[in-house]
């Protein structure tokens, strides 16, 4: 790694990337490129995720160029996963690096218990976590990050290594939705020498993350091998012996039928339930599409990251096609089928069911709580006995829920829930205090109110005792459709 000197500039080190034999992007390239993602506000607000490496260096010089240009401003955010001994002091010298350049710097700590598994993976997962909960926190929509045409080479190579179908082989999206931001990749289509040639312009230093070079993950496994990257489209340019171009097409193909087949057929509900058109589904012509569909869904009101796997999503649409089990169980979800009707929910066995202890100071102070993964309860700025002692929770906690009359009156009075099966409501969010209920994911307060009357149970004291003034959202990780997949120009093409 190049050490870190806050004292001075960092320069590059002599080696065989310090003196590049790419081209520099100029504030005219660069436009073009950022012009695939427009329309943006008037003064734009980006956020731009900046390691110290030299791809996102670069791109957070270039982006505050764009933005200065437009009357707009940047924050550059630095995650510090405190995975080695040195990001402290990295974080400190990127800070010190882009301040100098009048550019914002933000630096978040990855906290708690570290993985000791998979660290690359969970380190990714969480480090969009926090950028996204950081962009949501200052109103910032557009979270641009430096992934590069190298970097898409390997992930197709690392795909098609994996075996993975159409949608997976044309590699990243230039574009893509978190909870709250959507995520840009500007670079997708330039090479890294262009980028350090950049630097090299500017005489700006970099930091060179050893992690990069361990041959025990598989990145870099695929990094170190040029005869398969050279398959890829790898530095030279796209469009080798497996074209990029081609495999982006198909894709975008195949994500405006699997768009149109989630826009037919399902419907989902504030409780975070799926309720899908089992007819149109399995009418589909085109089993893969099918399978993708069941899987994006799975996926959101899981909570989940990732889709189960294609294999997984091909057994379960054959089980469907087959088998008359009306339950199967699948990437933390229940699939239900009932009255024609497929209904998809959260497996409350799958759940981690330990409650979500609220800080008062939160309720205080206002703010937002996150809950597995799906459900975000909001609140305002509220008065607060400081020994009050809430918590968030699946329904199935609570004791009423197991009664016959809660349970009808619930689908007298909220009528979208007589007909979900008693699974799908007990992993509702629901808001206790240790006298019992006090609000639920996806319904009003009054609406509560009038089930747990109906019933013949306490009234929930919601905002009425306590002050408390919150509101539930289903917010998974990753939303239902992350809009299509998007490609860019290459830079060259930006200049004739």
């Amino acid at each position: 790694m190049t050490k870190c000197d806050t004292t001075k500039t960092l320069k590059p080190h002599s080696d065989d990337r310090a003196v590049s034999d790419g081209t520099p992007l100029d504030a005219v390239v660069f436009a073009g490129l950022m012009q695939s993602f427009a329309p943006f506000e008037t003064a734009p607000y980006l956020a731009v995720a900046v390691s110290g490496g030299a791809d996102s260096m670069a791109l957070a010089l270039l982006a505050h160029q764009w933005v200065c240009a437009r009357g707009g401003k940047i924050v550059a955010m630095t995650v510090d996963h405190g995975l080695r001994g040195d990001s402290a002091s990295e974080a400190k010298w990127v800070s010190q690096q882009l301040k100098a350049q009048g550019i914002a710097h933000l630096v978040l700590p990855w906290v708690g218990q570290k993985p000791s598994g998979a660290v690359q993976e969970q380190a990714r997962i969480a480090r969009y976590g926090l950028l996204d909960q950081a962009c949501e926190q200052r109103g910032i929509f557009h979270l641009l990050v430096a992934h590069h045409q190298d970097d898409q080479s390997e992930t197709i190579a690392m795909r098609h290594t994996h075996g993975s179908k159409p949608m997976g082989r044309a590699g990243m999206s230039a574009r893509r939705f978190l909870k709250t931001t959507r995520v840009l990749r500007p670079f997708l289509s330039v090479a890294k020498v262009d980028l350090i040639a950049t630097l090299n312009a500017h005489g700006q230093g970099w930091i060179e993350d050893p992690s990069n070079q361990n041959p025990k993950f598989e990145r870099v496994r695929i990094r170190q091998n040029p005869e398969q990257l050279a398959d890829f489209g790898s530095t030279a340019g796209f469009g080798q012996k497996n074209a990029q171009p081609d495999a982006a097409q198909t894709r975008q193909v195949i994500e405006g039928q699997l768009a149109g087949l989630l826009a037919r057929s399902v419907m989902i509900l504030p409780v975070g339930v799926a309720v899908v058109d089992m007819n149109e589904v399995l009418s589909c012509q085109d089993a893969d599409i099918s399978c993708y569909a069941l899987g994006q869904i799975i996926r959101t009101i899981g909570g989940a990251v990732y889709m189960p796997s294609f294999e997984a999503l091909t057994s379960l649409w054959n089980g469907l096609q087959t088998d008359a089990s009306p339950r199967i169980s699948l990437g933390g979800c229940i699939l239900h089928r009932k009255a024609g009707r497929l209904y998809i929910y959260r497996e409350v066995g799958r759940m981690d069911q330990t409650p979500l202890v609220v800080d008062p100071n939160v309720l205080r102070s206002g703010g937002c709580l996150w809950w597995d993964h799906r459900f975000e309860w909001a609140v305002l700025p509220s008065k607060i006995d400081a020994a009050a002692e809430l918590f968030i929770g699946p329904l199935m906690l609570c004791d009423v829920f197991h009664t016959k009359a809660f349970r009808a009156a619930f689908g007298e009075f909220v009528a979208f829930i007589a007909d979900l099966p008693r699974a799908a409501l007990a992993s509702m969010p629901a808001l206790y205090d240790k006298e019992g209920l006090l609000s639920l994911g996806g319904l009003e307060v009054s609406e509560l109110s009038d089930v747990l009357s109906a019933a013949g149970c306490a009234m929930p004291r919601g905002k009425g005792e306590y002050g408390i003034d919150g509101r539930w959202r289903f917010a998974p990780r990753t939303p239902l459709w992350e809009s299509g997949f998007r490609s860019l120009p290459n830079p060259v093409s930006l200049l004739a």
